[in-house]
């Protein structure tokens, strides 16, 4: 899948990793976005969604899209991501995506997606249910 989302495992640091993407960058734990619901939790929280944000993948897109310098959000333990959630949500969550980037284009929008490197092989087969 081309998009905004990047696998990177490895020894590299997750900060490190990071830094070579300018602009503004949010930091979300895999291990708080194992459902639909915390996901979206986790997001808004992060990146300071507003109260009134819905909690529904249309106002997760809305919320995504009217960042004024787009940005990088980095999800440690990605391995974990919506483990305890049906395969559609991550489709649709990848599908929300790379809606947003297109919306934001052209300012950055990118998505990283670390684990250690033993948790390579389940953060692999997660993101194959999802559809990439």
């Amino acid at each position: 899948m081309t998009g905004p989302v990047l696998a990177w495992p490895g020894p590299v640091a997750a900060e490190a990793l990071a830094a070579l993407f300018p602009g503004p960058l949010w930091t979300l734990r895999g291990a708080h976005m194992t459902t639909r619901d915390a996901l979206l939790a986790e997001w808004a929280a992060a990146a300071g969604f507003p109260s009134h944000f819905g909690g529904t993948w249309d106002a997760f897109r809305d919320a995504l899209a009217d960042l004024p310098e787009g940005g990088t959000f980095l999800i440690l333990e990605a391995d974990r991501l919506l483990q305890e959630a049906p395969p559609s949500a991550g489709t649709t969550w990848l599908a929300v995506l790379a809606v947003v980037a297109e919306d934001l284009a052209p300012r950055p929008f990118r998505v990283l997606l670390h684990t250690e490197p033993d948790k390579l092989p389940e953060l692999e087969a997660g993101l194959r249910a999802m559809g990439w």
